[in-house]
């Protein structure tokens, strides 16, 4: 508890520790703007080098413990709404590439020498342990990463797979957007966020015949399992 109190007290928005979810690959739960919350996703690959998606502010000693599991290699802002930290993680890591938005680089030209791409380039690391697939017909400009070791899928806004609400009002929103207790797109992906249904359909597929173990999403639960299946049916379930 004290611990805690003292993260409160000089983070802005507090957060968990590390949790190692499969060898190399660490979530870290945080508080945000919404009772969505948020994740910060690292992984170290087999050459030492550490990303980091979705960064977020640390204590110091957690800054310590990112240096310590590796080189940080990479910082990728996942989507135009997860931004906020990017710079001041940058700031801590100044060796590392970013990863992030057009709209965001084109905002921040004093960072045109570190970005190494951006979220509507596909990409995968040098020993193919680390890729990046843009999702096309979304107006968020976001980035999945699929870590081919450990088969696991990392999402942003993509999909949501928030625990059963307490509140009735809680409940009603969740289930009025199709986000609560099920790993699925929202509805509010659907009928805003979405400029291409098509595309986006295509895509769907694509990440699903990956097949991951699991999907790492930025809100909620994560989900273990068989993932292209449910992927196809959210998906199609939402879409259909």
């Amino acid at each position: 508890m004290e611990e805690n109190s003292s993260r409160s007290q000089t983070v802005k928005f507090p957060y968990g520790e590390p949790v190692e979810l499969v060898p190399s690959l660490w979530i870290v739960d945080g508080t945000w703007t919404n009772p969505l919350a948020r994740r910060m996703t690292v992984i170290r690959l087999r050459n030492n080098e550490v990303w980091i998606h979705n960064p977020m502010q640390l204590e110091a000693k957690d800054l310590a413990w990112l240096s310590s599991i590796g080189f940080v290699r990479g910082i990728v802002a996942p989507n135009a709404f997860h931004v906020s930290d990017l710079l001041w993680m940058s700031g801590h890591f100044p060796q590392a590439q970013i990863v992030c938005p057009q709209s965001f680089a084109k905002n921040h030209p004093e960072i045109a020498d570190k970005v190494g791409f951006t979220t509507d380039v596909s990409h995968i690391t040098a020993d193919r342990e680390l890729e990046f697939f843009p999702v096309p017909g979304v107006r968020f400009e976001e980035t999945v990463l699929f870590h081919t070791l450990s088969r696991t899928l990392i999402v942003c806004d993509l999909m949501m797979n928030m625990p059963k609400a307490e509140s009735f009002w809680s409940k009603a929103f969740y289930k009025m957007n199709n986000m609560g207790d099920c790993c699925a797109p929202t509805r509010m992906l659907r009928w805003v966020f979405t400029s291409d249904r098509k595309e986006l359909l295509l895509f769907a597929e694509q990440i699903a015949e990956l097949n991951p173990k699991r999907i790492v999403v930025n809100h909620g639960e994560i989900f273990e399992g068989e993932g292209g299946n449910q992927i196809r049916t959210s998906f199609a379930s939402l879409f259909g």
